[in-house]
């Protein structure tokens, strides 16, 4: 059942009723005749609560690409899966009051947790990247999504509407970790799985495709964007347990964690992990890793070079 309330795409139209620039007009059509955004399948109104007060090490990374993006006042931005809108909320103070910033998710269960931080000049509405397709050209001049791309089945589809999207110049912002190198906990999570079903079914989903920043670098190119910066940060999250560890999980993937099997099955994953991770644990779990800020230029003339490539080919394991 969707999630109803201030979140509903129509309110867009009190909240920026004011605001006479053309792109403000063009986002409130938008948000007003498209039935934008499909409902998260295994997110819940729980999840959405726990991932509002659990991120905050990416929030913390997400205030860093800002600082690459370098946005000014005024200027027009797209948080593209927004969550539950914290970082949105922090560009709306860049941006200030005659600037523009639109956070879509596609969960409603976030995006009415969003919806308590809207305001003027920031607004919120149920959406994913194939609803960029409704947006007109040249609508932003800042695109960013912060640990989300990896996420996105196509992203090559993603990155070519973005680029249509933003204007002439405009700038993208992406942060991700490069998960062409497995770490020591993807190990036990397929470990663990593997243990349980005696193989890995395809409708298990224990992480999104690989990202590399080799293989984005490329699709970032063909698209018509020049690479500005590339910048790696180190990440670190902290759970007391791992139950907490396992709550995080479930509450950053949208419930997508382990989803594919029957509920026994998972709880016996989730009990073998817990083992594992219990028996290396000390005082804390850490989970430290290397994150990847990128920021691409939008050129003025989309330029492709050579064959176009492959579609991508999603994977099941980590």
């Amino acid at each position: 059942m969707r999630a109803r309330g201030k979140s509903d795409p129509g309110n867009l139209l009190f909240r920026w009723r004011h605001s006479p620039p053309a792109l403000s007009l063009s986002l409130l059509l938008l948000a007003t005749t498209v039935g934008i955004g499909r409902p998260a399948v295994f997110d819940s109104p729980r999840l959405a609560e726990d991932y509002d007060w659990k991120s905050a090490a990416q929030y913390e990374v997400g205030r860093e690409l800002l600082s690459l993006l370098a946005i000014s006042p005024g200027r027009s931005v797209l948080d593209l899966g927004c969550g539950t809108g914290q970082l949105a909320s922090w560009v709306s103070r860049i941006t200030g009051p005659k600037g523009k910033v639109l956070g879509v998710d596609p969960s409603p269960y976030r995006i009415a947790l969003a919806e308590r931080r809207a305001r003027k000049g920031l607004a919120f509405a149920v959406a994913g990247s194939r609803d960029l397709l409704a947006f007109p050209p040249r609508s932003f001049d800042v695109v960013y999504l912060n640990y989300v791309l990896h996420w996105i089945d196509d992203r090559r589809q993603a990155i070519r509407e973005i680029h249509r999207i933003l204007k002439p110049g405009g700038k993208l912002g992406i942060s991700f970790e490069d998960t062409t190198r497995p770490s020591e906990l993807d190990e036990i999570i397929e470990r663990s799985a593997k243990e349980v079903l005696g193989t890995l079914p395809p409708g298990l989903f224990l992480a999104t495709a690989p990202l590399g920043l080799a293989q984005l670098k490329g699709m970032l190119r063909q698209n018509g964007f020049r690479v500005l910066k590339v910048k790696a940060v180190e990440s670190e999250d902290r759970a007391k347990t791992p139950a907490e560890l396992l709550a995080f999980w479930r509450a950053s993937s949208a419930g997508r964690f382990l989803s594919g099997v029957s509920p026994g099955q998972r709880q016996r994953i989730e009990r073998r992990i817990t083992e594992r991770l219990a028996a290396r644990a000390g005082s804390d779990i850490r989970i430290t890793g290397k994150t990847l800020l990128l920021v691409a230029e939008r050129e003025a003339s989309r330029r492709r070079s050579g064959p176009s490539p492959s579609p991508e080919k999603k994977t099941s394991a980590r």
